[in-house]
């Protein structure tokens, strides 16, 4: 920061008195506009070197605003003290050059070189260039002729006479005949070349106005299309998911039915054992019973309880010498797992099909709609087939807008017979999209043959005030078409 003789602190940058001054990183203060014009001239990287010290400073976040203000400015000076910025210097050259003129049209400021150079382009004739003054605040003209757009670029003091069509440029009589000796030209004092070439200017205008209004249309087309393959991709993803769980559910059941069959093939086959399982278990318990018994009369002091005892034990040895421990014959279930066919499986869970949009406008003035023919769309190619769909005004009262779509008779070049469709029919409106009318249906097409709806939505409602959006300002109403392939049987 430097300071004047009255020891009033000095902006660097504009060498006055700073002006809600700031104090970047490296202590250095400068005026708040002449701080942030450097900054937006200077720096990279959300970075700049400081303009005493050179040393590399941040930009906060918040921009210039939010470095600290210095408090050591008298607030009074700061807020009587108006900064007055430096002359800026030469956008053309960058030499740091201070500029002398600043052309209106190219928004820049030039040195007196760069001006002559920048005036013996042909894309800047014509261009408004104005004087700076030594206390720049705003651009003035320093030569009441420097404003008017009508001045020989070579000569300041001249009117230019003549437009060289050769060179596409305004020049007076002098640098014509100099210059443009033998070229194409128009006298710019001729009333009617000023009224011919304005009114070519007003037509031009009215053209890319009229330009306009038809890339906003294919801009809402493009939109509504953008909107259809969201909405399209969103429902096939939802789809997708409700197959799948389909799916599941369904090979859930299967196994569950699967277990059942296991369960019953278990009841069946163990009762198999079951019963000879009992009756072993219990003539063991029998047999246990007869050999405590047969111990304790053989621990017995009496012959006659053996003796008595003996047949009963025969009795059973010879029973236990004819049981049969034969173990039946059963079935063990036994799952064995199935390779996953992915194939089969992609099959169940569905085909990915792809829908085709087009979009095209039709008047409501045209000669053939107003007399009931029909008016063709061209034809659009969806996997080899040539579709095409047309419009059509009822002779009914009230008329309403008929729209149909063909399948073209080419399908005899790839062996086509039939081909199974869903179409989608939607009468934009331009202003209230979601208000649009839509039908669909699926249908089996034949070459050559067509399919639609006579009566799509009644012709009236169309002609209603424009405001309700279905016609433009050019009287024309879109209907976007979509067409979903499902099968094509070849003879």
């Amino acid at each position: 920061m430097a300071t004047n003789a009255m020891d009033k602190p000095l902006c660097s940058i504009c060498l006055n008195v700073q002006r809600q001054p700031k104090i970047i990183d490296c202590h250095h203060s400068f005026c708040f506009s002449c701080l942030e014009d450097y900054i937006n001239k200077v720096s990279t990287n959300n970075q700049f070197p400081c303009p005493l010290c050179r040393n590399i400073v941040n930009i906060p976040v918040g921009g210039v605003t939010q470095f600290e203000s210095d408090l050591n400015v008298p607030q009074d000076l700061v807020s009587s003290i108006t900064c007055k910025t430096e002359i800026p210097p030469c956008d053309a050259c960058k030499t740091g050059v201070n500029s002398e003129f600043r052309c209106e049209n190219c928004e820049q400021y030039l040195c007196n070189p760069c001006r002559t150079t920048h005036d013996g382009l042909k894309v800047c004739q014509g261009h408004l260039v104005v004087g700076v003054n030594s206390e720049f605040e705003t651009p003035r003209g320093d030569n009441p002729k420097s404003a008017s757009k009508d001045i020989c670029p070579n000569h300041p003091e001249k009117e230019v006479r003549c437009y060289c069509k050769d060179c596409s440029l305004s020049v007076c009589l002098e640098c014509f005949v100099i210059g443009h000796n033998g070229h194409k030209f128009l006298d710019l004092q001729d009333e009617k070349i000023k009224v011919e070439t304005r009114e070519k200017l007003k037509q031009l205008k009215m053209y890319l106005a009229a330009r306009i209004d038809e890339f906003y249309k294919y801009t809402n087309s493009l939109k509504a299309s953008v909107a259809d393959i969201e909405s399209c991709a969103e429902k096939s993803c939802k789809a997708v998911d409700t197959q799948v769980e389909k799916i599941c559910s369904e090979v859930k059941q299967i196994g569950e039915d699967v277990k059942i069959k296991i369960h019953k093939s278990q009841d069946d086959e163990r009762s198999k054992l079951t019963k000879p399982l009992k009756e072993m278990e219990m003539l063991i318990e029998d047999l246990k019973a007869s050999v405590k018994c047969t111990v304790d009369v053989i621990e017995d002091t009496s012959i006659v309880q053996v003796l008595n005892r003996i047949p009963q034990v025969d009795k059973e040895q010879e029973e236990c010498k004819l049981k049969k421990l034969d173990i039946p014959v059963v079935d063990y279930t036994w799952f064995e797992a199935s390779l996953i066919d992915k194939t089969k499986l992609v099959e169940q869970l569905g085909t990915l099909l792809y829908q085709y949009t087009f979009t095209s406008t039709f008047n409501v003035d045209d000669e053939n709609l107003q007399l009931g023919k029909e008016v063709y769309t061209d034809a659009l190619y969806i996997q080899g087939l040539a579709w095409r769909f047309l419009v059509r005004k009822s002779k009914k009262s009230p008329p309403s807008l008929g729209l149909f779509i063909q399948l073209k008779d080419e399908g005899h070049r790839l062996d086509v017979k039939s081909c199974q469709a869903t179409i989608t029919f939607k009468l934009l409106n331009v202003k209230h999209m979601k208000q649009s009318t839509e039908k669909t249906s699926s249908n089996t097409f034949n070459p050559g043959t067509d399919w639609g709806w006579s009566e799509f939505v009644n012709w009236n409602n169309i002609l209603a005030n424009k405001e309700v959006g279905f016609l433009d300002d050019n009287n024309n109403f879109t209907i976007q078409a979509s067409v979903r392939v499902i099968n094509i049987e070849r003879g």
